[in-house]
């Protein structure tokens, strides 16, 4: 009995001890001031091995997207620094460097994007950092040291271009900085003052992201990244002036069995009244199961559906332009004017193209009289004999009854100033469904009842935005109708298609629409507090 109770202390001791001990110091207290953006892997070295095993990673590398961003200002400029970096390392920073010296959890920080410089620290146990070709070429560095730490540096003299690494505790550090390097081992060492994590936009966003686990973390200074050209110039979305009122942002990125998950939180400087959200949950339920792409707003302004309703519903298609190669040809001339110039009447000013303000002013005028609690856009494509046509509805929820009549007027009014006839009857081709608070306006006859039929069902959870988008579904049609878009500017078939640049609809976004073949769907929920928005993102991937 007693070597019973005696074996249970010893066990508890054991295990007391283990809890007592220090965990690994949280990459980010690593990291010293001044990151730009933050980006943190649970277990990197997975993450790589599953992008490098993927249909995904071959499809996209063949694919004419990537031919075409190869060839791109922002591809060669990182190829640049990628060579100038190799020379200085004396090693290229190719994928083998990658996979060599991904270990577990890790971390990158970048500090300016225009110079690439940046510091990347992982957990790596030393029989791997050891066996890494960059350790094995210490030799050829500078050594210095930092926290009681050796590390190595060297710089390219061409390019001044530095590479600098070192190893403590189970951690490997990579710089493009010498004082990057320093300044993290300081900071192992317990010497250092200062981190990323103790900088008021990483606490922001840290403190409010949103329960849960994630496998990859970014965040990111809004502040900082809006005063950057380079972010500027190359931000794929080109929304920075829509960032400006948000001061730093948050993504966490967690992937289950058949579906990717992102969580994210956007800051703002000055906060906001919070959105009422009600009117898009009971417009979110009246989507029809089997649309190919939806959207819902919360409180639109008045214009934003008018223009929503001309664009989808209203614009005819135009002809396909002819591509050119050329730059418009400027006629250089000293003369001041022509004969033809002598019938121009300088009294008078030209006409003006107003024919849209006069079709669409009395629906201006119907939308602005009527505050708008909600707005839904359901479009899917239909594939014919040769075409494939877009089915388009806008959907647009008053707080209070639509006067019926008075709004068949006004979008008969807008029909017969583009196409000829005022009257009722010229809403022909375009079908009106009103109901109270609902006004239903398409250009199919079956997609507006298959939402107007909805309207009564019970409301899903609101937000301020949500959108989807069936790629699965949609893929097909999509592809079809890219070539059918570019057919006019077709090559011949004897030009073969890595002598020219690749045709921008059907060669280019399609052979990225493919190499995402396995996403079946995609789906975006915000809501807004107030103080931030909260945004979740949903990858539904197939096996």
């Amino acid at each position: 009995m007693k070597r019973i109770i005696f074996g249970i202390a010893v066990a508890a001791g054991v295990v007391y001890w283990a809890l007592a001990q220090p965990g690994p110091q949280p990459l980010a207290t690593l990291f010293p001031t001044g990151a730009l953006v933050y980006l943190e892997a649970k277990d990197f070295g997975s993450m790589l091995a599953d992008w490098n095993g993927s249909a995904e990673k071959n499809a996209w590398l063949q694919s004419a997207s990537y031919g075409e961003f190869s060839r791109s200002r922002l591809f060669l400029r990182l190829g640049e620094a990628q060579a100038e970096f190799a020379a200085a390392a004396g090693v290229p920073p190719d994928y083998a460097l990658a996979g060599a010296v991904a270990g577990g959890n890790s971390a990158l920080a970048m500090y300016h994007i225009g110079n690439v410089e940046f510091l990347y620290i992982t957990h790596l146990a030393s029989a791997r950092a050891m066996n890494t070709v960059l350790w094995k070429a210490r030799g050829n560095y500078q050594t210095r040291r930092a926290g009681g730490v050796e590390y190595y540096v060297k710089e390219d003299a061409g390019s001044h271009r530095v590479a600098a690494f070192g190893y403590a505790g189970n951690v490997l550090m990579i710089a493009t900085k010498e004082d990057l390097i320093a300044g993290a081992l300081e900071r192992l060492a317990a010497t250092g003052r200062g981190s990323v994590a103790t900088e008021k936009w990483f606490t922001d966003s840290t403190q409010a992201a949103p329960a849960g686990s994630n496998d990859l973390r970014l965040v990111y200074n809004m502040e900082r990244l809006a005063e950057t050209p380079h972010f500027r110039s190359y931000w794929v979305q080109r929304n920075s002036r829509a960032l400006a009122e948000f001061s730093s942002g948050l993504a966490d990125l967690e992937r289950e069995r058949g579906e990717v998950r992102e969580r994210r939180v956007l800051i703002r400087g000055t906060a906001a009244a919070a959105a009422d959200e009600a009117a898009t949950g009971a417009l979110l339920a009246a989507v029809p199961d089997d649309a190919g792409f939806y959207r819902a707003w919360a409180h639109p302004e008045a214009e934003s559906a008018r223009r929503l309703i001309q664009e989808k519903i209203f614009s005819a298609g135009g002809t396909p332009g002819v591509q050119s190669r050329q730059a418009p040809v400027v006629a250089m001339t000293a003369e001041a004017g022509a004969e033809q110039d002598l019938e121009t009447r300088i009294d008078e000013a030209p006409l003006v193209e107003d024919r849209d303000a006069l079709a669409f002013g009395a629906l201006r005028e119907r939308l602005a009289a009527m505050p708008i609690d909600g707005m839904l856009q359901v479009e899917s494509t239909r594939a014919g004999d040769v075409f494939v046509g877009t089915e388009a509805a806008i959907v647009v929820l008053a707080r209070s009854a639509w006067d019926a009549n008075a709004m068949r007027t006004a979008l008969a009014q807008a029909a017969g100033t583009l196409w000829g006839s005022g009257s009722i009857g010229a809403l022909e081709g375009i079908t009106v469904a009103i109901d109270g608070r609902w006004l239903v306006v398409g250009n199919s006859e079956s997609l507006v009842n298959a939402i107007f039929g909805r309207r009564n069902r019970a409301a899903v959870a609101g937000a301020a935005y949500a959108a989807g988008w069936r790629h699965g579904r949609e893929l097909g049609n999509f592809e079809r109708m890219t070539r059918l878009i570019d057919f006019p500017q077709i090559p011949a078939a004897g030009d073969a298609a890595g002598a020219r640049e690749p045709m921008f609809y059907s060669e280019n976004v399609a052979s990225l629409a493919r190499a995402l073949s396995r996403v079946e769907s995609a789906e975006i929920v915000v809501h807004d507090v107030g103080t931030m928005l909260r945004e979740t993102l949903v990858y539904r991937i197939a096996p």
